[in-house]
């Protein structure tokens, strides 16, 4: 039982008072002893609480309890406690994932066919949750349930993400009570950008500081704050880590526990994996590795340096995961020690299969991503003693993303089963009677919602918000608990994502190969969507190796024919590519630089702008102009800020003077500084960033920096960089702060400036 009855003080109290004597006759008679109220027994909960944790990023292969080679005990432990689904099938990435799951539907359904940062403006893909889509966590929470999201939240409009809002997707106008976690695909681990129930906030900061340990310490205490209630409410606790999604951050002892483990190289370790997996019963006998892609060399073809690096790579990335699962084992104690953990639903899953968006060599910052230059291998090299630490933001190589995915063929954002076919855990040990068992039913993504509802006796709302609620297309998969079941059992199910298309059906699947390169975001664009169907038989073929389109053409026209059905009824169409939104999204940007006559103007300070709110100080020349009062001539802090370590740009006040600083994407750091103080009282500063000519065969192009205090230029220089495309999928803008990994190499993160902004502008148009 979670609570015990207590008895108060100010219950005995109000005993006296109600026993006292009521006539004076009485006053001189001796009071009867006083006695406590015998209390009540503490009321059994019946109804189970519910756990879901949603890791990201993470291959069928990877998991100890899945065969793989990173330790995930805490994970085993829920296993041995229920059971393991091995073949479960999710979206091919996250957003699409995360908005199946939690309403119950599939994705296109709910809006959310593609990620939102590359929102389409069709029904299928513009990133907007209906309102006829209720969650899981409104649903039970009009059933009496407490309940909490701790963690990534990133299937929203990115220009829904600022404190400005709207707020209309958020967790908190999405059935949840509290939130604390970050609205963006990732952040950075130890200089998170954080929100907490409707709000930004800083994030605390501290030595040893890592926001999976936060997330857990947040949700325990969430968990725990339930007890200030008399009420005996179940909960729901959706707790989504950043975890092992770029950046593969650890703190550096963990990634030191790892060292060596990994030399063996992608090659044995896939061999290693099949092995393991066979042995416990999660595929079956006789299956074969996938073949290996052509973009992934050979471990053994590698030289020393590469071996070294990419073995690291893969370090950080075990120690970002073990180190999660330790934080989750953290959860899971303290249920065990408020009695709750037997009566509680677990559920354990990944959003898709192991990524390889840090294309063949890793990328020593994610940012690499959208922009136009791949890493150098000698970027990544520099950075190796430093890899997953907080001076990178790392991923690793595709090679080893084929691996994690091990025995499926290609990764995450194909419709191939190494992007959807993914692990599955869940127990419920008062509930479900199995121990430790293997279940072999197909289940879908979009089945946890109607199985929990279904488990909590909790049925489907019939109004959220005034709104009438469309049924759940997912379906309860309780019946799976009684019997192992067989591979081939299960409905029919389609994916999609950018053009990439499959269709499991009675343990057939077929599949297209539309885009692989996922690392590359301009590659398909344009194209059509005429790829040929390839079957396979992933019962007996796991590997996706042989393709049998052609010995079965009758069941590859019936199986495509089912999928177009699907399709028509869940939005897929029209179909896209990756890249086809571009012309869209440019002439978006170019409608918004016009409204604005070319100018972002801020009275004061700000925090926490994704991108899509940012001024495009990153993708145009511009002048700023900023009104500020000092109450000192030392003052250190940041007047803007925008991005990070790896890359970003700021203008500070360094002791008085100020300073333009820019981290380019390969780690190299640039300082502009003026040479006076800035005085006491007002200033006025202006900063000028200016490009003339075409860029060199690296991207790079002189851009001339020049700073003016109080008419008088302080500085100028030239810096030939590569200006960023991207700052980083999480990278804010902040007036009069620096949230998130700090630009200036020391300063405290999100230390707003002691100074009083009275306007910043910035100003595109600008001679």
């Amino acid at each position: 039982m979670r609570r015990l009855a207590l008895v108060s003080t100010l219950t005995v109290a109000a005993g006296f008072m109600l026993s006292a004597p009521a006539t004076a006759d009485a006053a001189d008679e001796a009071p009867a002893p006083l006695t406590a109220p015998t209390p009540a027994a503490a009321p059994v909960q019946t109804r189970p609480n519910v756990l879901i944790w949603m890791i990201d990023d993470v291959g069928f292969g990877q998991l100890s309890g899945f065969g793989g080679l990173v330790p995930t005990p805490n994970i085993e432990r829920v296993a041995h406690m229920g059971l393991r689904y091995d073949n479960y099938r999710t979206a091919p990435m996250c957003s699409p994932a995360r908005a199946s799951l939690l309403t119950g539907r599939m994705p296109h359904s709910v809006h959310m066919g593609g990620h939102p940062l590359q929102a389409f403006p069709f029904p299928g893909y513009d990133g907007k949750v209906p309102a006829e889509a209720g969650t899981i966590a409104e649903n039970l929470r009009q059933a009496g349930y407490r309940t909490y999201a701790v963690g990534k939240w990133d299937h929203l409009p990115p220009s829904e993400a600022s404190p400005a809002g709207p707020l209309t997707h958020w967790p908190l106008q999405q059935g949840f009570e509290r939130y604390y976690g970050f609205l963006s695909a990732d952040t950075d681990n130890f200089f998170p950008t954080l929100v907490r129930d409707n709000s930004a906030i800083s994030a605390p900061i501290k030595p040893g500081y890592h926001l999976s340990a936060d997330m857990a310490d947040q949700a325990i205490a969430m968990l725990t704050d339930r007890d200030g209630s008399d009420a005996d409410e179940p909960f729901f606790l959706y707790w989504a880590t950043g975890a092992a999604h770029a950046p593969h951050h650890a703190p550096q002892a963990w990634i030191n526990r790892f060292k060596g483990q990994f030399d063996m190289g992608w090659d044995r370790a896939r061999e290693t994996i099949l092995a393991r997996e066979i042995k416990a019963g999660l595929i079956p006998e006789g299956s074969k590795l996938a073949p290996l892609p052509d973009a992934v060399p050979a471990w053994d073809s590698l030289d020393a340096d590469h071996k070294r690096l990419y073995a690291r790579q893969m370090e950080a990335f075990a120690a970002s995961l073990s180190y999660a699962d330790a934080q989750f084992g953290r959860i899971l104690d303290a249920l065990s020690a408020r009695g709750e953990l037997d009566n509680t639903i677990i559920i354990i899953t990944t959003d898709n299969g192991a990524s390889a968006e840090g294309g063949p060599g890793g990328a020593l910052t994610e940012s690499y991503i959208g922009n136009a230059t791949p890493p150098a291998f000698s970027d990544n090299l520099a950075m190796i003693d430093k890899w997953g630490g907080p001076d990178t933001y790392p991923h690793y190589s595709l090679g080893w993303a084929v691996a994690g995915d091990t025995p499926f063929r290609y990764w995450k954002q194909t419709a191939h089963d190494g992007g959807i076919h993914v692990p599955l855990v869940m127990a419920w040990p008062r509930g479900i009677p199995a121990r430790g068992e293997l279940r072999h039913q197909f289940v879908h993504v979009s089945d946890i919602a109607p199985t929990v509802l279904d488990l909590a006796k909790a049925p489907l709302a019939d109004t959220v918000n005034d709104v009438k609620q469309a049924p759940m297309e997912g379906l309860s998969f309780a019946a799976t608990f009684a019997a192992p079941g067989d591979r081939r059992q299960g409905e029919g199910r389609y994916a999609e994502l950018y053009g990439n298309k499959s269709f499991w059906q009675d343990g057939w699947t077929i599949v297209t190969s539309h885009r692989l390169k996922t690392w590359d975001s301009a590659v398909n664009t344009g194209q059509p969507f005429d790829d040929p169907w390839q079957l396979y038989d992933t019962v007996r073929d796991p590997g996706q190796t042989t393709d049998l389109a052609a010995e079965y053409p009758d069941r590859v026209k019936s199986m495509a024919a089912a999928w177009q059905q699907q399709a028509q009824q869940h939005r897929v169409f029209p179909q896209h590519n990756i890249g086809d939104d571009t012309p869209e999204q440019s002439a978006g940007f170019v409608a918004a630089l016009k409204s604005r006559n070319g100018k972002w103007r801020y009275p004061g300070p700000v925090s926490n702008l994704y991108f899509s709110s940012a001024p495009p100080v990153n993708l145009m020349p511009f002048t700023a102009t900023i009104r500020l009062d000092l109450s000192s001539t030392n003052e250190t802090g940041p007047v803007f800020a925008y991005g990070g370590r790896v890359p970003g740009m700021a203008l500070y006040l360094d002791q008085g003077r100020p300073v333009f600083l820019f981290n380019e994407i390969t780690g190299a750091q640039h300082r502009i500084e003026g040479s006076e103080l800035l005085p006491k009282g007002a200033n006025r500063l202006e900063l000028r960033l200016r490009t003339a000519g075409k860029a060199d065969t690296q991207n790079r192009s002189d851009w001339t920096v020049a700073i003016t205090a109080n008419g008088k230029q302080v500085a100028q220089d030239v810096l030939h960089i590569e200006m960023p495309r991207m700052m980083g999928i999480s990278a804010t803008f902040d007036v009069g702060n620096d949230t998130g990994s700090p630009v200036m190499s020391g300063y405290p993160a999100g230390t707003p400036l002691n100074a009083t902004i009275k306007e910043m502008t910035f100003d595109f148009f600008a001679k």
